[in-house]
């Protein structure tokens, strides 16, 4: 679901190979909905929401079919997303991942990877509708990625709203590119790249058109981008235009996305581009019939920040250990069965804010987490995550959780007991024995059974469990033991 076009596709595997069945788009231009305010409008939404509707005609009657449902930048920064993921969930009853500017990079480099042969020095962009994409990558692993707050609708809202095409509006917007350029890292900056790929609707469209001025292919470079430039200047507005090999739909966005790849040549120093054979819908596609490989991504994030940020991997074990003991006993009842993974990442990293500082650590551990890039999470995985450790222990910041909406809140204070629970077991580090700890659930109460040597010869703990009583009262659950 990106900022211009909604894209449906079907496919199946076949001995590790992807077949597509099936595939379509629609030019919802849901980024054309954003407000001053931030909000998406109504008429965006419901634009959004009829797609919605006719592309679950297409597979709602399959079987065995698994399902992804992923969106960009749009949905990633309207303040009320989550009407209209409520809305989606009443068409299409699967949940909506909202992916940062960086994982869906991640995203658009894996369906290149697994789409075409890459080099050592491969640079990618990736112009959306409402951002725009910059990965460099090493064969067919990404080093460094980008998302930059440029996109071909929202330039075009900015700068070309009316129509005309001067000069003066191409200047302002290849000026805003170009503020958003330079805020690359060294690593974008080389004399010379094996391979420079453009990836997605704009790139291709601009092809196109600069196709429809001659009688032969055209090369993507900078001069004949500069010649596309002049043609939209002396044609004067965008009604005047005719390209022979261009989609009408294209023809509203050509000047807003031809402002950001001129930026995008100059700014990098760029000889010559060729078309990525595929892109974002390619990588959700190879990690939905691989996802094995996909949690091996989330598996190396989590591994990466652990090393970077020294966690002791014995406490990190001890409580994932108690986590492993305690889950199984209530995932069912709580219809929490497939979050494990989540709690054991949370566990990992548990005391990764220990290296800003001891004490509140749970509180920069969450910051930390937040504001990472996690390759392998949504944004919705990555909330929690962040939430978790956050909340590990002490007090529990009730606000944060009252943003979530009530299923959501409903989770995260289900996990949240275990996790809490797990980190008590665990204070003084010693490896508590849980083997005789026992746990019954209902939708409120949480009842700890411990053995009497437990009990009795580990009046801390005890005490710890009435501290966390007080704690857990304030989500609206009892614990007894």
């Amino acid at each position: 679901m990106g900022s211009n076009s909604f894209h449906l596709v079907i496919a199946r595997e076949q001995h590790g190979i992807i077949q597509i069945l099936h595939k379509e788009k629609r030019q919802v231009q849901l980024a054309k909905g954003l407000q001053d305010d931030g909000s998406l409008d109504d008429a965006a939404i419901e634009r959004g929401l009829a797609c919605l509707t006719e592309f679950n005609q297409r597979f709602s009657e399959l079987e065995q079919t698994r399902v992804r449902l992923v969106a960009t930048h749009t949905l990633r920064v309207a303040t009320n997303y989550q009407q209209f993921i409520k809305a989606a969930l009443n068409i299409i009853p699967y949940p909506i991942e909202i992916v940062s500017g960086h994982e869906e990079a991640r995203l658009i480099y894996n369906g290149i990877a697994h789409s075409q042969t890459l080099t050592a020095q491969n640079l990618v962009i990736d112009i959306g509708g409402g951002s725009t994409e910059l990965i460099v990558g090493k064969f067919n692993s990404p080093s460094h990625l980008a998302s930059l707050k440029c996109g071909c609708i929202s330039y075009n809202q900015r700068y070309f709203a009316s129509g005309e095409l001067t000069k003066e509006h191409f200047k302002a917007a290849q000026s805003a590119a170009d503020k958003q350029f330079s805020q690359l890292s060294n690593a974008y900056f080389k004399p010379h790249w094996q391979l420079v790929l453009g990836s997605s609707g704009t790139v291709k469209a601009i092809s196109d058109a600069l196709n429809s001025l001659a009688d032969e292919p055209q090369a993507l470079n900078l001069d004949n981008l500069n010649k596309l430039k002049r043609y939209l200047i002396n044609v004067s507005h965008i009604d005047q235009i005719q390209l022979e090999y261009l989609d009408p739909k294209r023809i509203p966005l050509l000047a807003s996305g031809l402002s950001i790849l001129i930026s995008f040549f100059k700014r990098l120093s760029i000889h010559q581009m060729q078309i990525a054979q595929g892109a974002l819908r390619e990588g959700v596609l190879y990690e939905l019939s691989h996802i094995e490989q996909r949690e091996g991504v989330k598996q190396h994030t989590i591994n990466s920040l652990a090393k970077l940020y020294h966690i002791d991997p014995v406490q990190a074990n001890n409580v994932i250990n108690s986590i492993k003991h305690l889950y199984p006993q209530v995932a069912s009842k709580w219809k929490i069965d497939n979050y494990l993974w989540l709690l054991n990442d949370a566990a990992t990293l548990h005391e990764i804010g220990i290296q800003i500082n001891s004490r509140a650590h749970q509180k920069h551990g969450g910051y930390i987490i937040e504001k990472s890039d996690l390759p392998g999470f949504n944004q919705q995985q990555q909330h929690l995550l962040a939430l978790l450790v956050t909340n590990q222990r002490k007090r529990i910041d009730i606000d944060s959780i009252a943003q979530l909406d009530q299923d959501e809140q409903t989770l995260l204070i289900r996990l949240l007991v275990i996790f809490r629970l797990a980190m008590v077991l665990n204070i003084g580090r010693m490896g508590n024995s849980i083997e005789l700890i026992t746990v019954i659930v209902d939708e409120q109460t949480v009842t700890l059974s411990l053995s009497n040597n437990q009990y009795f010869q580990n009046d801390l703990l005890c005490r710890d469990l009435e501290q966390e009583q007080k704690r857990l009262l304030t989500l609206g659950i009892n614990l007894r033991f």
